[in-house]
């Protein structure tokens, strides 16, 4: 097996590596909360605002109408109990009662608004919650498949590199080190095949006699455009 076979055969467990760490690295990206999932933590949340919100204003409102019919009552009671008064106090005390009855009539109104808001609100939140189940449970799902791919690639990346110590002691640590270097160069592809006199790497044509020594594997040959190591399977 010639030099540049070897670097070769290197090149292609590295390009597995990286290939395996490039998709670990897009998986472990994905782990977590999606943004849908967040959307509709988001939705349920405002959702249980807007329904507090009405609920409050329900109990404050429904609180002040009952003491508004207390109130009238109490007034009721005072001016139809035969109590002797001056015809301008009875006369100010129907008013009252009657301004009373009418912010009475005008807050009932108010009441059954809020009640419908109140309904209208726990629908909504109740369309959110639902909603937020669903999302929740696919992304459940998508997250131990998530899990499962990155546990096997983990072990494949450790089965990988458990090979390249191999590959590595067939090569003489120079030579190791003008690969290393030019695979930073030329994007994980430090040695080129070369197919009918062309270099792979560049696509430039080779001199015949750089071809054949190539061919012969005794040296490593580099092509004299982009400077990979030439391999003539």
């Amino acid at each position: 097996m010639s030099r540049a076979q070897i670097l070769y055969q290197l090149q292609l467990l590295d390009s597995e590596l990286d290939q395996a760490g490039k998709e670990l690295a897009e998986v472990t990206a994905l782990l977590g909360e999606s943004e849908a999932l967040q959307q509709a933590n988001a939705r349920v949340e405002t959702a249980d605002e807007i329904l507090r919100q009405a609920r409050t204003k329900l109990q404050d409102i429904d609180l002040e109408v009952n003491g508004l019919s207390e109130k009238i009552s109490r007034q009721e009671k005072m001016l139809y109990s035969g109590k002797t008064m001056s015809p301008k106090e009875a006369a100010n005390l129907q008013e009252e009662v009657s301004s009373l009855k009418r912010w009475h009539a005008t807050r009932e109104e108010a009441l059954l608004e809020a009640m419908v808001a109140v309904e209208e609100a726990e629908a909504g939140h109740a369309e959110a919650v639902n909603k937020q189940a669903v999302v929740q449970q696919q992304w459940e799902a998508g997250q131990r498949e998530l899990i499962d791919k990155q546990a096997a690639l983990q072990a494949k990346i450790k089965e990988l590199q458990s090979q390249r110590p191999t590959k590595t002691a067939a090569v003489a640590q120079t030579e190791l080190s003008i690969y290393e270097k030019l695979r930073k160069r030329r994007a994980g592809r430090a040695v080129a095949i070369m197919r009918n006199s062309v270099c792979e790497g560049c696509g430039v044509s080779a001199s015949s006699s750089r071809v054949q020594r190539a061919r012969t594997g005794t040296e490593l040959e580099y092509c004299s455009t982009c400077g990979r190591i030439l391999y003539v399977p």
